[in-house]
């Protein structure tokens, strides 16, 4: 798609030498550049300030600065202009500088990300099933989803996902099955990267794994089976305005989406604006349940900012409906740079799951693979409020949990380290040994396969007739001015009964988790059919427990042909 021109940049550390000079007010302020005329890309600095008691981090937290990270003792914060740093000497804390990018550190990690390219230019190999040794840009991640559908055409169908970004982009994805071109049953496991834009191993992880199974499918037995058995959607990136004002270096540091105010379409040029460098929703705070809570904030500047509403925003909307419209049983949401596997609960507010064992015993498993500590959120990480694995349990039950990957780095490679440090976290090598994501997401694979971990509906019908499953559910925010919002959400897959007239459907459960109470809410699936007009000419109630199976007959329904897709 067509954009604006990219901006020309400041010159070199302009912003970032200016915010030197702001805060120790000494000989580097004498030396700054002009201000340039042009729409720069925004440049960072990194400080670090003492904040060691839950309430200076609460105060630190509602200032609406970009936190990065928080220990028991201080904080390290990216900075983007001189205001943000008398905000924080106004709040009582003394930034000290750690980094800028135009330091030593900052300049070692910019000749090594341009080695990088080079070496990618000339065809050099890592042990990657691509072989890449450099980030890709968003043009290479949409190219590669279409070699992907070309090279498997059996496999693989890549779709556009129904929500064009702020900034008119299309989000894409694909979807990996024996049964891809047809409706089949079959449960599905869901992987996502780049939700926050400066995230860059999130999508070359996922893309990575996706061709890694297709080239091993007939010679890897684990991955045949399940390429068997299963539906895999990949979505590289979620959030691509982000992503390309990242990669391409206009805001390198960018976490958030495009959004400048609520309710208003950007332009490009507004969301490249460093004026707007810290501005957007964090998107994974902005899905409806516990949206508003503990560990986001409503300050459009801070970079957990929840949005205007559960949902307002178009890529999270994408999300939340391709989760919706498929039987998703384990769901990865892939980020950096903690090392941590993360489930649900993420909020204070939120009771012990229903599915606690189950759910826990899956997150120890992932986080042996990946030799992190695994948990809530809360208790191995921080508080957080409207992110996917809320909407995955209360909109559906679905197991849903987010890796931290490539830990260990600070300054400016925090979130995108050089790209060694990709392929070892990739297959737990190198600086990462037993640390492997490419373990990790066939062990979550292989329990979005495990009937004991879902349902399963079992049954006859005529051959080639679609059947829908689906079910109107009411998910909540957390409490607003003492009020709650509450969202519905619509829930609807389809089958296409096979030539044999008996079906096997994988789904979640029809019990949905409470938010309130460590307990499942009573409810059912509505199973039906249609005519030739549209018109339900069958429809049954089945409730089913996680874990369980049941046998319908669905006989009744008229022989009609499928719908395209």
């Amino acid at each position: 798609m067509a954009t604006a021109t990219v901006p020309v940049r400041l010159a070199a550390g302009a912003l970032a030498l200016g915010l030197a000079g702001a805060l120790f007010a000494g000989p580097v302020a004498a030396g700054r550049p002009a201000p340039s005329a042009t729409l720069p890309g925004a440049e960072v600095t990194v400080v670090r300030v003492e904040a060691g008691t839950d309430d200076d981090r609460r105060r630190l937290l509602g200032l609406g600065l970009d936190v990065v990270d928080a220990d028991e003792s201080g904080a390290e914060l990216f900075l983007y202009d001189d205001a943000e740093a008398a905000a924080l000497r106004a709040a009582g804390f003394d930034p000290v500088v750690v980094d800028h990018d135009r330091s030593p550190a900052a300049l070692a990690l910019e000749a090594t990300r341009a080695a990088e390219e080079r070496a990618e230019a000339t065809a050099a190999t890592s042990e990657l099933p691509t072989g890449r040794v450099s980030y890709r840009t968003l043009d290479e991640i949409e190219a590669e989803l279409a070699a992907l559908e070309a090279a498997y055409p059996d496999l693989v169908r890549r779709f556009a996902l129904p929500h064009p970004t702020l900034l008119g982009r299309t989000v894409y994805g694909v979807e990996i099955s024996r049964d891809v071109h047809a409706p089949s049953g079959e449960p599905v496991f869901l992987t996502t990267g780049v939700h926050h834009a400066r995230e860059w191993p999130t999508a070359e992880v996922t893309l990575e794994f996706a061709w890694d199974v297709l080239q091993h499918d007939g010679a890897d037995e684990r991955v045949t089976r399940l390429l068997d058995s299963t539906t895999m959607i990949v979505v590289p990136v979620v959030n691509p305005d982000g992503y390309e004002l990242s990669r391409s270096l206009v805001n390198e540091q960018k976490r958030k989406n495009c959004r400048v105010e609520h309710g208003v379409v950007p332009t490009y040029e507004q969301c490249a604006d460093p004026v707007n460098a810290n501005r957007g929703v964090d998107l994974n705070r902005n899905y409806a349940p516990f949206w508003g809570g503990p560990g986001s904030s409503g300050s459009q500047t801070a970079s957990n900012h929840y949005g205007e509403a559960p949902y307002s925003e178009p890529e999270i909307r994408n999300i939340a409906e391709l989760t919706a419209a498929h039987q998703v049983t384990v769901a990865v949401h892939n980020h950096s740079p903690d090392g941590r596997l993360l489930r649900a609960p993420s909020s204070p507010l939120e009771p012990v799951p229903a599915d606690v064992e189950a759910y826990d015993a899956l997150a120890q498993e992932l986080g042996a693979a990946l030799d992190w500590p695994a948990g809530p959120w809360p208790e191995i990480y921080y508080e957080a409020s409207g992110v996917a694995e809320q909407n995955a349990y209360y909109t559906a039950g679905i197991f849903g949990f987010t890796t931290e990957m490539t830990p260990g780095h600070d300054g400016l490679a925090r979130f995108h380290p050089p790209y060694e440090y990709v392929v070892d976290q990739y297959f737990g090598t190198g600086s990462y040994p037993g640390s492997s994501m490419r373990e990790a997401l066939l062990i979550a694979w292989d329990a979005a396969a495990d009937p004991a971990l879902h349902s399963v509906l079992t049954g006859r019908a005529k051959a080639g007739v679609e059947l829908t499953i689906s079910k109107d559910v009411v998910v909540d925010s957390s409490p607003m001015a003492g009020a709650v919002l509450s969202t519905p959400v619509a829930l609807s897959s389809t089958l296409t009964v096979p030539a044999s007239g008996r079906f096997e459907w994988h789904v979640q459960p029809s019990p949905r988790p409470s938010q309130y109470e460590s307990a499942r809410l009573p409810e059912s699936w509505t199973v039906s059919c249609r005519n030739r007009s549209g018109r339900v000419v069958h429809s049954q109630q089945v409730t089913i427990e996680r874990g369980q199976s049941t046998d319908l007959d669905l006989r009744r329904c008229p022989a009609v042909a499928p719908r395209g897709r």
